[in-house]
């Protein structure tokens, strides 16, 4: 009487490695991409709270003093002397109407030359008007929400 001995098989073969060496480069390729994009899209509001925090204080300067330069509203000296972002992404600036007695201004974020938004090209500057006007370069298409605010 003959025998046959039955072997089992462990382990995996070299073509079961293979595709799942396949499918994982393939959601990588997917996945890496999409994040940085999420990435940039969230350190975008780095420059959109700054712009509404200096906003805000420029306000409680207009109510005090009547103006928005007034020497004794420092937010305005401070972030007029170049300032950066919370995060250090956007480089903050200030331009003030025009005259000694300032009634309007335009806030501008940009982001920093070497900074981690560097290749965002989609939404270079941010600015933000003292009638709550917001903007972006490049400017979104006509009618069209702004999608960097």
């Amino acid at each position: 009487m003959q025998t046959t001995q039955q072997t089992t098989q462990t382990g995996f073969t070299l073509i079961e490695l293979m595709i799942a060496v396949a499918i994982v480069a393939l959601l990588a390729a997917i996945a890496v991409p999409q994040y940085g994009q999420y990435v940039e899209r969230s350190r975008r509001t780095d420059a959109t709270t700054a712009l509404t925090r200096i906003a805000g204080q420029l306000e409680r300067c207009y109510t005090q003093f009547g103006v928005y330069n007034d020497p004794n509203c420092t937010h305005y000296t401070t972030v007029n002397a170049g300032t950066e972002s919370e995060e250090g992404d956007y480089d903050l600036t200030i331009a003030a109407g025009a005259g000694g007695a300032a009634r309007t201004y335009q806030l501008t974020a940009t982001a920093t030359a070497d900074g981690s938004q560097a290749n965002d090209d989609t939404c270079d500057t941010f600015t933000l008007t003292h009638v709550g006007l917001r903007g972006s370069t490049p400017a979104p298409a006509t009618g069209a929400d702004n999608p960097c605010w």
